[in-house]
């Protein structure tokens, strides 16, 4: 500590002590301590095309976070005038295997074609984070009469829902039960 030595007939304002403290203070701490912020990164972005040829092979991608990101990527969103259909050759039963991907409020596949009475499995994939969405396979449009409904899955999640196609051949109508008007598409037996 610094010690002031002043004569008797020198008087120092009150305030001046205060000043010179605090600049004592100040000039002993300066560059005590810096703190640079950490650098932001940008996770990497995988794009996964749409599967268009049977067997399909899922992959999974892990998710990877940052723990101090405070803001996310942007994110771009592509709209297709018509998604891809999957169509499994004819041939009569037997089991087929189908993905199906459910993203953006919005299905991979508008038709999906399978032979009649087969046993079909389905990866179905929801990429939508806490959306529920599901599977549900009707007579037509009107969706009053199911021939399969698949319990609701809470995004981001891969479940199977398995079932066998109709044995008349013909177009059946399928959709995603909690979003009925966006996310539909025709289910052909052959």
């Amino acid at each position: 500590m610094h010690h002031v030595t002043t004569s008797p007939s020198m008087k120092l304002h009150p305030g001046f002590l205060s000043l010179l403290l605090v600049v004592a203070v100040l000039a002993t701490c300066a560059g005590c301590a810096t703190t640079t912020p950490p650098p932001t990164t940008t996770p990497p972005t995988t794009t996964i095309p749409p599967a268009t040829t049977i067997p399909l092979t899922t992959t999974t991608q892990p998710i990877t976070t940052t723990p101090h990101m405070t803001t996310a990527p942007p994110v771009t969103t592509t709209t297709a005038a018509a998604p891809p259909t999957t169509t499994i050759p004819s041939g009569g039963g037997g089991t087929v295997q189908i993905t199906l991907t459910a993203q953006n409020i919005a299905f991979d596949k508008s038709t999906i074609t399978v032979p009649a009475g087969s046993h079909v499995v389905m990866t179905f994939q929801n990429m939508d984070p806490n959306i529920p969405h599901n599977f549900a396979l009707y007579t037509d449009s009107h969706a009053t009469t199911s021939i399969f409904v698949g319990d609701f899955v809470t995004g981001v999640k891969t479940v199977t829902y398995t079932f066998n196609a109709p044995s008349a051949p013909g177009s059946y109508f399928f959709r995603c039960d909690v979003h009925p008007e966006v996310m539909t598409g025709t289910f052909v037996v052959t």
